[in-house]
């Protein structure tokens, strides 16, 4: 069958309109693994291309089997952090709301109050300045916890106050205890949520203690509309057992649940590979639903996402003799603080572990989404935190709350194309690891002496529950053979042909065209979706001009297709629509475009059960045409480029967040009426871009570069006469 109709010449096809939606190559993708406790499955856009006009007529090759990653590291030691998880925990099932109670040491600024109005037992100002004062003894409800808050704008040093406290219990005070005072604590002071935070200390526990009384001294007078806030937790009114609500290798009700062993291949050199498209038990989280968080104390309005480079390693600076029953409670009162005392938008830390090795829940807004937290003063936007519950300057860690962090920080950095090993990830302002303790950003003993000597050891486990990002690939394959793959449209009949690619000692050649058997020509846009439904081969998806109606056609793995299945509806005014790789990194493929009117937003992917509910991406973007370019920016996140006129912007991905600040590239594509992403053509290892020449019909490959792009280099003509797609 010969490819190119020879009825067809230039000179006797109709012009045609320059108003016509640019239309573009589509090609087969890698799926990148982004690693979780084992492995992980991420495909990010990957198009291969060949001179159409000089077949070499040479036959494929007898299709092979899809390739398998190369083997993870070995699996650290997570035995503590397992077993914990197969232990049911007392839970409230209902919402608890926990009481503060608070009492004023000092007037607000400029305000005079009635005798007696201060709940304050003493107050003493030495010659130098240095003021005294201890409070009325305050009466606790249920496993209380204690915080001192001042108002808004008055930061003091840590150095300037120290607050103690000490607790009454039947009949008997205890001696005093430092709280814990940082001004590195909390949101960022330009963002919204810091312009109405109060400067505090950090919330202790006291348990169930009957009355609590602090002591302050301050280098100057103390600060004004100074509150000491007492928290009782509240009781829940029905508890039960339960395992962690969260399952992230599941976090979308509407897949399949993964299975709980990967299927292995035993090689000739005796290592076990994990196949590609395995997956493998991630993190569980109890939710925030299972602390009894009342969500009415919050701030919705102010929930905002933004990036992921690194994580911080916290401590809550509580007890460490706790109970595993007392947790919820716990997590109640530093909510309640973080919120009602200290003026924030919800609690500071994006996830808690308690000394069992259990996982919580924290700010609200998506354990798998880059929600801004308020834990690390000035690099909140860049980063998340997990803080330990207890005071890790005077208790170790236990197995299990360190093994905890391991799989967590791999697995969140890896959503995020972060590698837990990393030494230098840009934080807002300067250059970090990709795991920290929080004394790493600041002046603060955070997170205690003993649980900061364990962070190298996280640092190992984090990485080792990560797959490398550069080795677990699996090439998507349309032909079932061991090149890369075409898809095209021919533009007088509208069939579709899959064609085989080569790389030669001089450039690229491609195999016999495969005919689809496919008539195409009523769909609008085609996409190369990776391996959509994860049964090992490619899939295709086609958007219908007429009504928008996307369909997903099964790849068997021979160039052909299985029959059509209607994926989603009412996409038609949905533009820059592009099949950009597992942005959400769960292991399916996603799409993203930008709907009339709306912001950019991800649809992520559900394999044959559809599309999940989408949300935004970026604001909205004024371009001409989304290109998938894969791993452009060198990290473990797809990345995506946009078209307008001859302007090309890259906004590197975020994974789950998806897109963050764009960049204009230095390349100008007025001679290109057609550009698309092409994955490491030249294998340099970068991806490159393919266009169009608008003159000639020509493709040139146009070389990426960690810097910018090389020259480019034309690869043959005659691409007039399909329909491209991208």
């Amino acid at each position: 069958m010969p490819f190119f109709p020879p009825a067809h010449t230039p000179s006797d096809r109709a012009p045609r309109r320059r108003d016509v939606r640019p239309r573009f190559v589509t090609t087969c993708q890698q799926l990148l693994g982004l690693g979780v406790i084992l492995a992980a499955l991420t495909p990010a856009s990957r198009i291969v291309s060949i001179d159409f006009a000089s077949p070499d007529g040479q036959a494929a090759p007898a299709p092979s089997r899809v390739g398998t990653a190369p083997a993870a590291l070995p699996p650290a030691s997570m035995a503590a952090y397992v077993e914990a998880q197969k232990v049911p925990s007392l839970v409230p099932t209902s919402v608890v709301d926990p009481k503060v109670t608070e009492v004023s040491l000092t007037a607000p600024a400029g305000a005079r109050m009635l005798p007696g109005a201060l709940a304050t037992a003493s107050s003493k100002v030495s010659p130098r300045g240095v003021q005294r004062l201890v409070s009325d003894p305050q009466r606790v409800t249920g496993y209380g916890a204690v915080g001192l808050t001042w108002q808004h704008g008055d930061v003091l040093r840590t150095a300037d106050i120290k607050v103690k406290v000490r607790m009454k219990d039947a009949g008997r005070w205890s001696g005093w205890t430092r709280m814990s005072y940082s001004d590195e604590h909390g949101p960022d002071p330009d963002s919204e949520e810091g312009r109405h935070a109060r400067p505090g200390t950090d919330e202790l526990l006291v348990g169930d203690v009957d009355e609590v009384q602090v002591k302050v001294v301050t280098t100057r007078a103390a600060p004004p509309d100074m509150k000491l806030a007492v928290i009782d937790p509240g009781t829940p009114s029905t508890s039960a057992r339960q395992l962690p609500a969260i399952d992230t290798a599941t976090l979308d009700s509407g897949h399949d649940a993964v299975p709980a062993v990967a299927p292995v291949q035993q090689t000739s050199a005796g290592d076990v590979r994990l196949a590609a498209a395995a997956y493998t038990p991630k993190p569980v989280i109890y939710s925030r639903a299972q602390w009894g968080a009342d969500e009415r104390l919050r701030d919705k309005g102010s929930l905002h996402y933004y990036e992921v480079h690194a994580g911080f390693v916290h401590h809550t600076v509580n007890a460490n003799d706790y109970a595993p029953e007392d947790v919820p409670a716990i997590l109640r009162g530093i909510y309640a603080y973080h919120t009602q005392s200290r003026g924030w938008s919800d609690v500071g830390y994006n996830y808690l572990v308690d000394r069992f090795g259990r996982i919580w829940e924290g700010r609200a807004g998506g354990v798998d989404r880059p929600v801004v937290g308020a834990h690390t003063l000035g690099y909140n936007d860049d980063s998340f935190a997990m803080s330990a519950i207890g005071n890790f300057e005077e208790a170790k860690p236990s197995n299990a709350m360190v093994e905890a962090y391991g799989a967590l920080f791999g697995w969140k950095l890896s959503l995020h194309g972060v590698d837990a090993s990393s030494t230098k990830q840009f934080v807002t302002s300067r250059t970090f690891q990709a795991i920290n303790g929080h004394r790493d950003a600041a002046s603060t003993a955070c997170p205690g002496k003993y649980l900061y000597a364990k962070i190298p050891q996280i640092r190992i486990l984090a990485k080792r529950a990560q797959a490398t990002f550069a080795g677990r690939q699996l090439e998507s394959n349309l032909a079932g053979v061991d090149q890369p793959d075409l898809v095209v449209r021919r533009a007088s009949d509208g069939q579709g042909f899959v064609i085989p690619l080569r790389k030669t000692a001089t450039g690229y050649a491609r195999g016999v065209p495969r005919p689809m058997d496919l008539d195409l020509s009523t769909q609008d846009r085609i996409f190369n979706a990776g391996d959509w439904d994860r049964d090992g081969t490619s899939d295709l998806i086609t958007r219908r001009a007429s009504n928008g109606t996307l369909y997903f056609r099964p790849g068997l793995g021979n160039g052909r297709f299985g029959p059509a299945v209607e994926l989603a509806r009412d996409f038609g005014k949905v533009g820059l629509l592009a099949a950009v790789g597992d942005m959400t990194g769960d292991g399916w493929p996603d799409l993203m475009g930008q709907p009339a009117g709306g912001d950019m937003r991800i649809y992520p992917g559900r394999g044959t059960k559809g599309l999940g509910a989408s949300y935004v991406a970026f604001s909205a973007l004024k371009a001409s045409q989304q290109i998938p370019v894969g791993l452009w920016d060198g990290d473990g996140a797809p990345d995506s480029m946009f078209r307008t006129g001859s302007k090309l912007t890259l906004y590197p991905g975020n994974g789950p967040g998806g897109l963050t600040g764009g960049r204009v590239l230095s390349l100008d594509l007025s001679p290109y009426d057609q550009v698309i992403g092409v994955s490491d053509m030249d294998l340099t290892g970068h991806p490159d871009l393919l266009a169009r020449v608008r003159a000639t019909g020509k493709l040139v490959v146009i070389p990426g570069t960690a810097t910018g792009f090389g020259t480019p280099v034309v690869v043959g003509g005659g691409y007039q006469y399909f329909d491209l797609f991208g």
